[in-house]
């Protein structure tokens, strides 16, 4: 039996619905906003499916993205440019989602998004990359780095948790009080943006635009809705064993607060007690246990919490990229915790060190000897 998301996509469950309402609409407006980032485009030819990247930056060690569940390159957009300074950058959209391709005949699996994943390194002269995977794509990454350990020099999941169910995800979501509000009216760019403003993404960034303007919408979108469900049961039903682990692995854990889960609620009323109580008893505590859950299983493994909703890359992508950076190891600040503050993207580009009002949070297991390296499989 496969497992279910549980409260990952429970907590995420309105913004889901409404997308896939989204892309069963024929209408969208003519109007499309300009994708200001400074990168490149491309695309990789895999498995029948052109597979679409973007890359910012020519030069260092290459960084490859990934984007959780419906998401598309794009919404690396923010925090892309940040870390080509001395990096090169590339996110890739996986197949099915966004400018990829989503052929009827793939297996819309992990074992092969992680063979995605190695074409584009080929493709693109890769031979060595730091990989990041973002909710449930650091399923991919991870298992990416068990099979190919030789390719990774760092890996790092943003708020993703392989042992998600086995820990317990669904008796915490079914605690959860408050009901979202459901998406009402018009299925426009514009109400779509504004609903995601309001109830998801906040603070907006440029890009959450950018992705939405990226996924296709009408019957191509149903028809995509129907071929990657299989992608999450995929995830969730063999998940990969990340204490075999040989390469230097971070996570990065968003501590959820009411602000980050329920951001329409205002600081008074009885649903935002609700919400208070439910945050500070259940849902902090659980994600804090699946944070130092990575630390105690991974090898030599490090976890760091960064205040903020799910989306934390998108919501504090300076203190984000402050983290990458030094954990991969061009900058020589130590690695940040909780509290940490982001600097609007002005202030942060032109002091790309700066140190953010936070403190150490060392999860930490003793590193094992040395593993020899392991082969596909």
């Amino acid at each position: 039996m496969t497992q279910r998301p549980g409260l990952w996509l429970r907590r995420h469950r309105h913004l889901f619905a409404f997308a896939w309402a989204v892309l069963w609409v024929c209408r969208v407006e003519a109007q499309v906003t300009r994708d200001r980032s400074p990168h490149r485009a491309g695309s990789t030819v895999h498995g029948g499916a052109r597979l679409h990247w973007l890359a910012w930056g020519t030069k260092g060690p290459a960084v490859v993205l990934l984007p959780g569940y419906s998401l598309t390159a794009h919404v690396f957009d923010d925090i892309g440019p940040l870390l080509a300074v001395d990096h090169r950058v590339i996110a890739l959209t996986p197949r099915g989602f966004g400018e990829s391709d989503a052929p009827d005949s793939s297996a819309y699996t992990v074992p092969t998004l992680v063979e995605d994943l190695h074409a584009v390194f080929d493709s693109l002269g890769i031979e060595r990359a730091a990989v990041a995977g973002h909710s449930l794509s650091g399923t991919v990454a991870a298992e990416f780095a068990l099979r190919y350990p030789g390719r990774v020099t760092h890996l790092v999941l943003l708020d993703s948790y392989p042992y998600f169910a086995a820990a317990g995800g669904d008796s915490v979501a079914n605690l959860d009080p408050i009901a979202v509000p459901p998406f009402r009216g018009d299925t426009t760019y514009a109400a779509a943006a504004q609903y995601l403003k309001r109830y998801r993404y906040v603070p907006w960034q440029p890009a959450f635009d950018s992705d939405l303007r990226a996924k296709p919408l009408g019957a191509e979108g149903a028809r995509r809705r129907a071929l990657t469900a299989d992608y999450i049961a995929s995830q969730w039903a063999a998940p990969p064993d990340i204490s075999r682990l040989s390469v230097p692995a971070l996570e990065v854990c968003a501590v959820p607060t009411v602000a980050s889960e329920y951001p329409w609620l205002r600081p008074s009323g009885r649903e935002y007690q609700r919400a208070q109580r439910f945050v500070a008893e259940h849902l902090r505590p659980f994600s804090r246990q699946l944070c130092e859950r990575f630390a105690a299983t991974v090898a030599g493994g490090r976890s760091v919490e960064l205040r903020g909703s799910h989306y934390v890359f998108f919501t504090q992508p300076a203190v984000t990229v402050q983290t990458l950076r030094g954990f991969i190891g061009q900058v020589g600040n130590p690695i940040h915790g909780v509290g940490a503050k982001a600097l609007p993207l002005a202030d942060w580009r032109g002091s790309l060190v700066q140190q953010m009002n936070s403190q150490e949070y060392p999860h930490r297991r003793p590193a094992r000897a040395q593993a020899a390296p392991r082969g596909p499989g």
